[in-house]
Formats: C-alpha cells, sequence, structure tokens
C-alpha cells in the first residue's frame, strides 16, 4: 500500500449511547497511512468512542468504518488485567505481542530493553508485574502497545504518569514511528512536537471538520469560519424580522394578502432552521509551543484535534 492511500476512514458514521441524543452525527474523516493523528476533547466526551469504533469493540448507529485489509491495530490500555498481574516482565510483553502476531518471538529481550528506553523506564525481566507500582505499570502498558509495532498504533492519554524526560523519549519516539499512530491527549506542547493539521469535531453539529496546517493556521481557519457564521447569522435574522413584519402587514389587509402572509412567514421560519449555533471557545485548547520545523522535516503528519 502506497504512504499516502487512505488506510482508516469514517462514512457517515453515527453513534449514541442514549436514545436521540448522538455522541457522533454523520461524521466523516479519514486517515492516510504514515500520519500522526492527535484527538482531543473534554474528559468523557467520547475519545474512547473513538477508539472503541475503530478496534470493532463497539459498532456504529448508522454509516460505514472502512479499515484496510490486513491492517494490524495495536492500542494502549488503560488498566492491566488481573490475569496478566503475576506474569513476568518478559512474559507480559510476550502476550502483548502474541496479540499482534501468532509467531514466536525470538530474543525478545533486546526488544523490551528497546522499548522500554522509549518511555524512560529500565525493569528487571524475571519481576512480576503487580510488584510495579500504577505509574510504573501506567508505563508498562504503554510500552507494550509500542512494542507491537502496529500498522495503526492507538494511544490514550500516553503522558499520564510520564516525566519531562520520559515524555521527551516518547515523543523522539513517535517522530521516528514510520507507521500510523492516533493519540488522544490533553497536552499541547506534546502533541505539538509531531503534529501540523486538525480534524475537529463540532460540539453543536457533532461531526469532524478536516483542517491541514499547524495549530495556528487552523485556529485562524477555525477563526474565519465563525466570522463567516456570524456575518450569515446577521443577514438571516435581519431576513427574519423583515419577513414576518411583511407578514403582519399582509395579514392585517385581508383577502388574497393571507396567502402572501403565510409566505413571508414560511420565509421566516426557513431562515431560522438556517442560524448557526456559534461553538462557544474549548477550554482544552491552549496556546502551543512550536518546535522548529528541522525536527518536523521530511515528517507528513495529521493533527487531529476532537472537540466534543
Amino acid at each position: 500500500m502506497a504512504k499516502d492511500e487512505t488506510i482508516l476512514s469514517f462514512k457517515k458514521v453515527s453513534f449514541e449511547y442514549v436514545d436521540n441524543k448522538p455522541l457522533l452525527n454523520e461524521v466523516d474523516f479519514s486517515i492516510r497511512r504514515g500520519t500522526k493523528t492527535t484527538v482531543m476533547g473534554q474528559n468523557g466526551a467520547g475519545k474512547s468512542t473513538l477508539f472503541g469504533l475503530i478496534t470493532k469493540e463497539i459498532n456504529p448507529e448508522d454509516g460505514v468504518i472502512n479499515i484496510a485489509n490486513g491492517l494490524s491495530i495495536a492500542i494502549s490500555r488503560q488498566v492491566i488485567p488481573r490475569d496478566e498481574l503475576n506474569l513476568t516482565v518478559k512474559e507480559f510483553f510476550e502476550k502483548a505481542l502474541s496479540r499482534c502476531s501468532n509467531k514466536k518471538v525470538y530474543d525478545i529481550d533486546p526488544k523490551i530493553d528497546e522499548i522500554l528506553e522509549a518511555v524512560d523506564f529500565e525493569a528487571p525481566h524475571d519481576k512480576i508485574i503487580k510488584s510495579f507500582s500504577g505509574g510504573q505499570q501506567a508505563r508498562l502498558l504503554l510500552a507494550s502497545a509500542l512494542i507491537q509495532n502496529p500498522d495503526l498504533l492507538l494511544l490514550d492519554e500516553p503522558t499520564n504518569n510520564l516525566d519531562r524526560a520520559g515524555i521527551e523519549h516518547l515523543t523522539k519516539f513517535l517522530i521516528g514511528y514510520e507507521k500510523t499512530c492516533i493519540v488522544i491527549s490533553h497536552d499541547a506542547e506534546f502533541l505539538n512536537s509531531f503534529t501540523d493539521g486538525v480534524l475537529y469535531l463540532d460540539v453543536f453539529t457533532r461531526k469532524i471538520e478536516q483542517y491541514t496546517g499547524n495549530y495556528f493556521d487552523v485556529r485562524e481557519q477555525i477563526t474565519l469560519r465563525q466570522e463567516k457564521e456570524n456575518r450569515k447569522n446577521a443577514q438571516l435574522k435581519k431576513e427574519i424580522i423583515e419577513n414576518k413584519d411583511k407578514a403582519n402587514f399582509f395579514a392585517n389587509k385581508g383577502g388574497n394578502l393571507r396567502f402572501v402572509a403565510k409566505k413571508m412567514r414560511e420565509k421566516a421560519a426557513a431562515a431560522e432552521e438556517e442560524i448557526v449555533e456559534i461553538r462557544r471557545e474549548d477550554k482544552t485548547i491552549r496556546s502551543l509551543l512550536f518546535l522548529p520545523k528541522k525536527i518536523l522535516k521530511g515528517k507528513s503528519f495529521i493533527y487531529l484535534l476532537l472537540r466534543l
């Protein structure tokens, strides 16, 4: 498959947990091979739901999710299952690799050390998983996803429980990661180090808008869209007032002019339906610190911003 070919796409995908309260409404977007995609949004807004749809843990109410044939997917879990707590570090990673391949992995120890370095963590390979602290287990979970080297890597808040050095190691790993990655995170500085595009989910329409460019480019585009919506709304409100005034005028004349009054009211109602509810500022969007362009040179990344 070519590098710029689509490996994941949502076509008119809708999903809801409660009847008549859609979380996603006819969402369209596509992800190309080799891109780095970030999902951002408020807690509990549906970011993990998006991952669930991609991994097929849940199914959409409507629409189609297309995933390239043979695409391997790995996701960083948030909790280590009980049946894995008594495994050694080596057994834990062997089990992680078995999820993406049925083949026996030989000489796994160097691979474990390499991937633990990516999250700035050292661990004896014979140490039992449950003996590690919660923060250390979180790093092991992240590393267990990274070691699978999947075609599509899904990371949910990967910088949680990482100190600055750990974040720097992970950032370096992701910049060099040649396959596709989708990241859920609120760490703006971390995200900006390897992303330069946006898929923006409008909180009111529940649809995803796709943008290209860095954060400031996208913010400018969103601002321009909001200004356009405001101008359109102002014009529509003016038309509504004029049509209602005309409707009242003609209605008072009686006779055949009542039909004209009815048409004016219909026009006013149609205009009211066209008014766009302007999105509020998303408190999760913060100013980003941009790294030198030379760090990003040669990379083709997407920055997926999911706002709910």
